[in-house]
């Protein structure tokens, strides 16, 4: 009988430490870099690799950094020694603080800003020496695909279906906007590449509009409101294709990236985790008549031309609502 229970408790012993053996192999500490083109972002998190599923977020911080600024003014293409001195100092101090929670891998993404520069990829490796984190340079559809996942994994609901959504990702140099469907029974994923965004925008209004190329903010708009929207809405009304505004009927449509999640939620009143195009129109007519002096934060230049960035292309696709989740690229990072 002893001999019975004692195997018994054997059996239990083996199973509970085997179990807990997988559990430790299952679990990681991982850290994540989106480097765009206006912000650099980190986060730190425990990863359960075997259930591909962000258990918690330990840490996570941002830095404002030019780059698309930078290389807006540049007269040969390149990223400049002085924004890469500053964004290297940014991304320095990040991971510093990271290696506190001792993440066992380091890696993270690079975007538009990159991709465009004719030394991107020097930059980028001059960035991976000076902080020991895995760098890469990837396309606007790797973009498109790793903001769709980020943002899949921050709703945290098992129930959502890949079908239900449209995740509208917009950063300083570029715009995705992606969803998934089905076609003869297997996934098809429909992409929208933009190249007009939050930095973009602002330099066509100190440009085009206002004749000002050398001015750092296009604040305040005021008159020139409707101008700008009439440019967002052509440009969104040819540029975005069928399928995909026809992907937007019936659909929650997800806002993910800096503008829609830091931008223009920080000056909704009450910061809610949605917004509508009414509401957003109605903003839009108080804020182009607000100078920098009236505005707050490291993003001032680019807030008040955001919202119509995002205005125009939500008349254009008619589009009623956004729904923020605070993903980046960061969540998809963390997970790959």
């Amino acid at each position: 009988m002893r001999s019975a229970a004692l195997s018994v408790f054997t059996l239990f012993c083996s199973l509970f430490f085997a179990a807990s053996a997988q559990a430790d192999r299952c679990q990681q500490i991982r850290a994540g870099l989106d480097i765009g083109s206006g912000t650099t972002k980190i986060a730190v998190a425990r990863v359960n690799v075997c259930q591909q599923r962000i258990e918690k977020v330990l840490y996570q911080d941002q830095r404002a950094v030019a780059w698309n600024d930078a290389l807006a003014h540049s007269a040969d293409n390149q990223l400049s020694p002085a924004v890469t001195h500053e964004g290297a100092a940014a991304l320095q101090q990040l991971v510093a603080h990271a290696q506190r929670f001792h993440p066992q891998r380091i890696s993270g993404v690079a975007t538009a800003v990159f991709r465009n520069a004719s030394n991107g990829q020097a930059v980028i490796e001059q960035l991976q020496r000076q902080s020991g984190a895995q760098i890469s340079i990837i396309s606007q559809q790797q973009e498109a695909m790793l903001g769709f996942l980020s943002a899949k994994a921050a709703l945290n609901d098992p129930a959502v279906r890949d079908e239900q959504l449209l995740v509208w990702d917009i950063g300083g140099g570029s715009m995705q906007m992606t969803a998934w469907r089905q076609q003869a029974g297997k996934p098809v994923a429909d992409i929208y590449r933009g190249r007009l965004a939050s930095v973009t925008l602002k330099n066509f209004i100190l440009t085009v509009l206002k004749n000002s190329p050398e001015a750092k903010s296009p604040n305040p708009i005021g008159s020139w409101r409707q101008s700008v929207l009439r440019f967002v809405q052509f440009y969104a009304t040819n540029e975005v294709s069928p399928q995909i505004k026809q992907d937007v009927a019936g659909r929650r449509v997800i806002g993910i990236g800096g503008v829609h999640g830091f931008s223009i939620r920080n000056q909704l009143p009450g910061k809610p985790n949605h917004y509508t195009l009414a509401t957003l129109s109605q903003l839009s007519q108080q804020q182009v008549w607000k100078g920098d002096s009236e505005l707050q934060g490291d993003y001032r230049a680019t807030d008040v031309s955001n919202l119509l960035l995002v205005e125009g292309y939500m008349q254009a696709l008619k589009m009623d609502e956004v729904e923020i989740v605070e993903a980046s690229l960061i969540q998809g990072v963390l997970l790959q």
